[in-house]
């Protein structure tokens, strides 16, 4: 009888975490799943810090760049050329926004990515993929919001630093280029949704099973047709160019500036269309011939991964662009020198240099996350090399290669496109002027040197990981 009360009272098994939502402490059970992920653990704090810092820098330059161009559209101090300054600001602003959402969604994939190899295990404890791919998105999105905060903060201490830029003559003022919450507010969640977004897209191509975490891979395509379509368009978009006087005589002033302005996205949409075809095609060559370890490691990289290695570096093309056309802006300037009327021209001066800057930070920033994520990807490639006796020096250099030579590419790809189309603007005299060419001289060692000091910073992960292994 004793035996069949014992038996009655058995206590009933654990609960299986593809059943905790069906009890009411399942949200916290996935909350404290969700923090002991975020652990550094074997990866090294480098994991964590770096897309927090991403997602910082990314909420606060988007927002000093949203103020400034608030400010244009509304400051009075624009006077007639109120609508010249909206479409320089907007201008701004559109070739600024796509490098930061990239760095965004960059930092997020990291994010995401870093604890694969913790995500089997919870798999082999019962849980659906359903609710680790929750786990995942949240701890990134968490990550997000933590890091746009932290902006949001930093953009807030920076704003006397920003006032003291001299448009209009003078420095325009913490106040002008107050952005406002309901800004501020929009940008913190728009960094948020980024992340959460392409969290959820990254593990789209990764299949979590209680045996292990693996990356959906096909063989990359030779995008031959690409190069071709993008070789028409671009004679096309150069034709047009040439024709620009002719054509904007029979339009409207606003109109010519969208066609112009169109004309310069489309320019520099094409360079990112053919860089990694380009790449993939440099890649494929390097690994044929191949003297070192590091050059053949560098070469089937690039060759697989193609794509990956031109969008961490597709900024030098942008900021390349904005170097040439630019500098021959600034260089205009220098003759107008300080004739009245002419504050105009300062302006446009001082906005390429601030343009020019933030690229050069959202540039080192997408470098410094993207190698970050692909020596995580490519923890097993390093692990193993290490056991073979590959000096840590070899692996750097091949790292190395896989960033400076699409960056090379997409720098003289940028640089030509805004010659091409600054030409029939400004004039060849304005392009090959001696300040133009310091300007775009300056640019090109600038991003290397950023791009450099990037490489540096993934440098204890990879060390993290030889250690651990």
């Amino acid at each position: 009888m004793s035996v069949v009360v014992a038996t009655g009272s058995l206590p009933q098994p654990p609960t299986p975490l593809a059943r905790a939502a069906e009890t009411p402490g399942s949200v916290r059970c996935v909350a404290a799943l969700t923090v002991l992920l975020s652990r550094p653990a074997r990866q090294g704090s480098a994991a964590i810090v770096l897309p927090l810092v991403a997602f910082a820098v990314t909420t606060m330059l988007m927002l000093i760049v949203a103020g400034g161009t608030r400010m244009f559209l509304t400051d009075p101090r624009t006077g007639q050329m109120a609508f010249l300054y909206g479409v320089l600001s907007v201008l701004a602003l559109i070739l600024l926004a796509v490098p930061t959402a990239t760095l965004g969604a960059a930092a997020a994939r990291l994010s995401s990515r870093r604890r694969n190899d913790r995500l089997s295990t919870l798999r082999l404890l019962g849980a659906t993929n359903t609710e680790v791919g929750a786990m995942a998105v949240g701890e990134a999105s968490a990550v997000a919001f933590a890091g746009a905060l932290v902006g949001a903060a930093a953009y807030g201490i920076a704003l006397p630093l920003v006032g003291l830029l001299p448009f209009f003559g003078g420095p325009v003022g913490a106040t002008a280029v107050w952005a406002g919450w309901p800004i501020v507010l929009a940008v913190i969640l728009g960094v948020g949704l980024i992340a959460t977004v392409s969290a959820a897209a990254s593990l789209r191509r990764v299949r979590l099973t209680p045996l292990g975490v693996r990356r959906r891979t096909e063989a990359p395509p030779r995008r031959t047709r690409t190069l071709v379509i993008s070789g028409i368009a671009i004679v096309a978009v150069g034709t047009i160019v040439a024709q620009f006087s002719s054509v904007s005589t029979v339009l409207a002033p606003a109109a010519s500036i969208a066609l112009l302005l169109a004309l310069f996205a489309g320019a520099l949409a094409l360079v990112n269309l053919i860089g990694t075809p380009i790449v993939a095609a440099r890649g494929r060559s390097m690994a044929r011939r191949a003297r070192t370890a590091a050059q053949l490691i560098a070469g089937r990289e690039l060759a697989a991964h193609a794509p990956t290695a031109w969008r961490r570096v597709s900024s030098i093309a942008m900021i390349s662009f904005i170097a040439v056309v630019g500098g021959s802006g600034i260089a205009l300037t220098e003759i107008a020198g300080d004739e009245p009327g002419m504050t105009l021209f300062a302006d446009i001066r001082t906005g390429v240099l601030v343009t020019l800057g933030a690229g050069f930070v959202l540039l080192a920033a997408s470098v410094g996350v993207s190698q970050a994520a692909s020596v995580l990807d490519d923890r097993e490639l390093i692990v193993g090399l290490d056991r073979l006796g590959m000096e840590p020096a070899e692996l750097a250099r091949a790292r190395r290669i896989t960033v400076m030579l699409p960056l090379r590419w997409a720098a003289a790809g940028g640089a030509v496109v805004g010659v091409a189309l600054a030409l029939p603007v400004v004039g060849i005299s304005l392009v090959v002027a001696p300040l133009t060419m310091a300007v775009i001289a300056a640019t090109f060692v600038a991003g290397f040197g950023a791009v450099a000091l990037a490489l540096l910073a993934s440098r204890p992960l990879v060390t993290a990981i030889r250690r651990g292994a």
